[in-house]
Parts: C-alpha cells; sequence; structure tokens
C-alpha cells in the first residue's frame, strides 16, 4: 500500500428513513434498521480512512432512504474528471448533494474535481453508478467502462458517459491528431435483459491483477460482458483473459483502492488472495449484511477519486 494515500473517499451516511429503502425482494426478516445499517456503516468507512487520503462524507437525508449508496449517483472519470448520473426517480433527489460534495474535492498539489457532464431526464438518459464497472485497459485502449443496460440504466444514459469522457478528455488535452478517441477509452453496454441483477455490479466487479469476480463461471452477464471485451488487449494488470475468480453469490462485488488494495466481502477473501498474491494485492475483509438487505454491496458505499487516475495506456 502506498505509504501516503491521495484518493479522497466520497460516502454518505445512513437515512433515518432506510427502513424504506428499495429492495428487489423481502427476505422475511425483521424490518430494515437504520441504527444498524449506521454502524456497520461507520465500521467500513473506519476500515476504508487508512487506505486513503481523506474520507468526504456527505450528510445523510431523512427523505432519500437509500442516500447510504453514494455510487449510483456520480463516476469518476481520469484526469479529476466525474460524471453526474440519473437515477432511478425515485433517487434523482439524492444527486445534487453528492455532487456538490465532489466538486468540493480539491488537491494543493494538483488542483480540483471537474464535473465533465451529467446525465439529462429531459433527453431519456437513465444511467445508476452501480452500473458502471471500470476495467483498465492495454496499448490499444487505456481505459474500458462497463454500462449494464436493460435495468436501472439504458444504453442513453451509456451514451452520456461517452459524452462525458469525451469532454474529459479534451479538457485535459489529451485528444489529438493523430490519437484517436478509442485509444484512450471505450464505453460498452452490457445486456442485463433476462437476468435478476439489479445493477451490473451486483452480478460480478473486477479489480487490478486480480481481473473478474463473479459468482458462477457460466453467469450470463460475465459471459456478456467478456463479449464486450473480445479483441481488446489483455495485460498483467486487467486479466481479462483469465478465468473470473468464483466466489459465493454474496461475495461478488468487491471494491478496488489505490495501492493495489480490494476490500472483499470474507467469503471472497480467501480466493482473491490465492489470485492476486503474486502481485502483491491487498485484500481487506469486509461486509455489512444490513445493508446488503437493501441490496447494497461494498463499491455502493464509496466513490473513489484518485488524483492519479489519467489518460495514457500506462496508468
Amino acid at each position: 500500500m502506498d505509504p501516503t494515500p491521495t484518493c479522497v473517499l466520497l460516502t454518505r451516511g445512513v437515512s433515518p428513513g432506510f427502513a424504506a429503502a428499495q429492495r428487489t425482494e423481502d427476505d422475511g426478516g425483521a424490518p430494515l434498521s437504520s441504527s444498524v445499517a449506521s454502524a456497520e456503516h461507520e465500521k467500513l468507512v473506519d476500515k476504508l480512512r487508512p487506505h486513503a487520503g481523506r474520507v468526504v462524507a456527505v450528510d445523510a437525508d431523512e427523505k432519500h432512504p437509500d442516500c447510504v449508496f453514494v455510487e449510483d449517483c456520480v463516476v469518476a472519470l481520469p484526469s479529476r474528471g466525474f460524471f453526474a448520473c440519473n437515477p432511478h426517480v425515485t433517487r434523482r433527489g439524492e444527486v445534487a448533494a453528492v455532487v456538490g460534495a465532489a466538486m468540493g474535492v480539491s488537491w494543493p498539489d494538483v488542483g480540483p474535481m471537474f464535473l465533465r457532464g451529467l446525465a439529462s431526464e429531459r433527453e431519456g438518459e437513465r444511467i445508476e453508478g452501480g452500473d458502471v464497472l471500470y476495467v483498465s485497459g492495454g496499448r490499444d485502449t487505456a481505459h474500458h467502462y462497463l454500462v449494464g443496460v436493460g435495468n436501472r440504466s439504458n444504453a442513453a444514459g451509456a451514451d452520456a458517459l461517452r459524452t462525458a469522457l469525451r469532454k474529459c478528455a479534451i479538457a485535459a488535452g489529451a485528444l489529438y491528431e493523430p490519437m484517436e478517441e478509442s485509444t484512450l477509452f471505450l464505453v460498452h453496454e452490457v445486456d442485463l435483459a433476462g437476468t435478476e441483477w439489479l445493477h451490473l455490479k451486483s452480478a460480478l466487479t473486477w479489480a487490478p491483477d486480480v481481473g473478474f469476480v463473479a459468482s458462477d463461471p457460466a453467469c450470463p452477464v460475465l459471459e456478456r460482458a467478456l463479449a464486450c471485451l473480445d479483441g481488446c488487449e489483455a495485460t498483467d494488470a486487467n486479466r481479462m483473459r483469465d478465468p473470473a475468480v468464483i466466489v459465493p453469490r454474496v461475495a461478488a462485488n468487491v471494491l478496488a483502492l489505490p495501492g493495489n488494495v480490494v476490500f472483499a466481502h470474507p467469503d471472497a477473501a480467501e480466493a482473491i488472495r490465492a489470485r492476486g498474491a503474486e502481485r502483491g494485492v491487498v485484500v481487506v475483509d469486509a461486509e455489512q449484511p444490513e445493508l446488503a438487505r437493501a441490496d447494497g454491496a461494498l463499491t455502493c458505499c464509496a466513490v473513489v477519486l484518485d488524483p492519479d487516475f489519467r489518460w495514457g495506456p500506462n496508468y
């Protein structure tokens, strides 16, 4: 781990109204508990804190039961850019506070974060950060963004992300002749139609030097994601041609931080350590069972803003 991490982790507190959070299925247990979820979230943030330069916590909002799931509001882009999402109608009121917090992040040596684009409700652009999975590229394309479409996000939302990445690259001076846009980034749409998953990152995630993490080697979402990347360069870091790390269903969501740190559910930690051992991956066990009852996973609760996340194949 970098002894002086510079990344900022954007988080948000648990709403006092968490009991009304959206759920894909009722587990038949007791009602959701805001106090239990808050204790879990605080424990997770305490574990995250040593691996970040700062943690920026947005105040919880009683009117928005799902507000702790901050990743659905913004997506981090290279060169200190970020993209504002347009989530489900019940959650649109969460976005402004998170965008404001991201815009307030700055580093003394490199400068502030920049809002480089936003999805428009008027244009029918629906997208949630839980559907946006970053995968590092190679010499052909530096950065890949997989977007799950068909449930909480759509193709217009994926296109809004493309536009934001394009603006981000131009603002950073990275788009110039003879370099083509596809050398910098590709946004791939992964069809979630006919699957049970709320978000793309409910089905699978990815981490540097680990590769894809999923609960079933025959998962149709994994198969579709890999098909999107067919022909793209595999590297020692992205390991996109390696078999996915297979873990129990509840554990397929991992959170990657700078410094080769991966937060993983205890049921997935051993398999991920085995995969990343020779590459120096540090695995931190973490779980949040009460938040999981509301379809909340590790990536849901933190957005990583990394000033060293740049354009170029050497990132």
